[in-house]
């Protein structure tokens, strides 16, 4: 699967976390007040439209570290002094550099975005070395988007929550965690109108990527300059060159940062590792080179993991396994269990189906063993040493239920059927874990009509070839067979849930009603269709079959 990489710029973190308080245009009781005078002053200019500044003091004087849009419109530039800024802005406002406020807002931030994914690396280079107040962080998605309607509503979405907390961002999506960097600051977006959606696929976009500038590979500012002084300014410009010339005019600087932008050269991230007991990271000085040795490590960092866990009476729900290879390729396992599990002897022998298809390469630098969710184990003491006995009935029914639900994959997990509160066929019953506390299939005090044992997911639809007096078929076409109807119950009038579209106007829903019919045909079958749609425009569907 292909990796993709989404970068959240915050254009101007510092002065969105240093904001100015200003003042209301109220007057203080001090002021006298004339008949004819108002009641107010007028009103200070906008806090967006107010030109502000973030300074630190060091040997060269009062520099400016971080500015908002207003300023950087204005022409000021992070690395300048105040006194050069308070020349061309008289009336700039500025703000002692805080720090720790600063940075941890960014924490709490880097926590807030574990929602999208859990591998988050935050741009320490720019936060490092950046002057104009900006920050950024990586999140690797590969494989996630499809949980939040693709990758063009994620983007939606995390810049909508960087709304909301008053902070000024864009994001990009890409191959490569530098094309990611470089799409987020110089992609226009993918049509007009659609400027929040930069996401880069290469190599289908290469013509997009070659107007980038030659900023975009986060090279020095010396050779910056010596690219424009030669005339290179864009990516198309140094992509047709030969590269032995590009690597003895200006070094391998550019040439690796082109390699790791278009995927040819692995760039590692620094990952932020949730702060949670349950993760158990081990670096090798010496990569491990066949699978044999990867197993044993694993085994090791496990069963000190489920020692933990034992601990504090915990069991866990999930594991995550990432092996990272010395060329920066990571290889994840994950597997669940329908129970809390402290055995590391169950946990290994799901994790042995798995381990064939971790390649190890040149060899794994770093394992990380992460349990993300964990439950509370309610078992009675039997023994003495504080051991679980696994022997149980129990117990050994989970075990044996998580290695069935292994093998079947998670689309035919393993489930018991429930009832659930709803007028609606098909969201009468749910589906519910083989283990634990289990919901009655059935509610012993209401009274439910008839319905058929299994429904026909999507509803089928037929063609009613003729109509009886009260609107019933008295022949219709079903699955290309004609069928007879002898006998018709019905209609039962089914609304659908008008809570659930409280945003309809009007409570426009009389399309989504639903007439049921239970007929029986010419072979003795009891059919359970239904009529929907509005008036004049009826449409005929089967939603099931009654058991014989």
């Amino acid at each position: 699967m292909q990796q993709r990489f989404l970068y959240l710029w915050l254009t101007h973190w510092k002065t969105d976390c240093q904001k100015p308080q200003h003042k209301t245009g109220t007057l203080t009781p001090d002021q006298p007040r004339d008949a004819d005078s108002p009641k107010t002053v007028p009103q200070a200019s906008k806090p967006q439209d107010t030109s502000h500044v973030i300074t630190r003091s060091d040997h060269k004087g009062v520099l400016v570290c971080g500015l908002n849009a207003a300023a950087q419109k204005a022409g000021l530039h992070g690395g300048m002094r105040l006194s050069d800024a308070r020349s061309i802005l008289p009336d700039l406002q500025d703000s002692l550099e805080d720090t720790d406020l600063c940075d941890g807002k960014f924490v709490r931030l880097v926590r807030f975005m574990d929602r999208y994914s859990p591998w988050i690396a935050p741009d320490r280079d720019l936060h490092a070395h950046g002057l104009n107040g900006d920050a950024g962080m990586w999140l690797e998605i590969t494989g996630g988007s499809h949980l939040f309607g693709g990758e063009s509503a994620m983007i939606k979405q995390i810049l909508r929550d960087m709304k909301a907390q008053g902070i000024a961002a864009r994001a990009a999506i890409a191959d490569t965690a530098g094309a990611a960097w470089a799409a987020a600051r110089c992609h226009t977006g993918g049509h007009p109108g659609a400027s929040d959606e930069r996401i880069l696929s290469l190599p289908r976009d290469h013509g997009v990527a070659a107007g980038f500038p030659v900023s975009c590979l986060r090279l020095s500012d010396d050779i910056i300059a010596v690219l424009a002084r030669l005339g290179l300014k864009q990516l198309g410009d140094i992509t047709p060159l030969p590269r032995a010339n590009i690597t003895t005019r200006l070094g391998p600087d550019v040439l690796h940062r082109l390699d790791q932008f278009y995927g040819r050269l692995p760039e590692h991230l620094n990952f932020e590792l949730p702060d949670a007991p349950w993760l158990i990271k081990q670096s090798f000085g010496e990569p491990l080179g066949s699978a044999d040795t990867l197993a044993h490590a694993i085994e090791s960092m496990v069963a000190e993991l489920c020692a933990k866990l034992r601990d504090e009476n915990l069991g866990l729900r999930r594991l995550i396994v990432r092996s990272i290879r010395v060329d920066g390729h990571a290889h994840t396992i994950t597997t669940t269990t329908g129970t809390p599990c402290q055995s590391e002897s169950h946990i290994l022998r799901l994790l042995a189906e798995k381990m064939p298809g971790v390649d190890t390469g040149f060899g794994i630098e770093q394992v990380i063993v992460y349990a993300p969710w964990v439950e509370h184990v309610a078992f009675r003491q039997v023994r003495l040493d504080r051991k679980q006995d696994d022997s149980s009935d129990a117990i050994a029914l989970a075990q044996l239920l998580d290695r069935i639900a292994h093998h079947l994959g998670p689309k035919d997990i393993l489930y018991r059927p429930a009832h659930h509160a709803s007028h609606l066929p098909e969201r009468a019953a749910i589906r519910q874990s083989p283990t634990g506390a289990a919901k009655p299939a059935r509610l012993a005090d209401a009274p439910l009509p008839k319905r058929p044992v299994r429904l026909i997911d999507p509803p089928e639809p037929v063609d009613v070839m003729e109509r009886g007096a009260n609107g019933a078929p008295t022949k219709l076409r079903w699955r290309k067979m004609m069928i007879d109807v002898l006998r018709t119950d019905g209609p039962e009038r089914i609304c659908p849930e008008w809570w659930t579209h409280l945003d309809r106007d009007n409570y426009t829903l009389s399309h989504m009603t639903r007439d049921y019919f239970r007929i029986c045909d010419q072979k003795g079958r009891l059919i359970w269709l239904f009529r929907s749609g509005h008036a004049g425009q009826d449409i005929w569907s089967v939603h099931g079959l009654f058991a014989g």
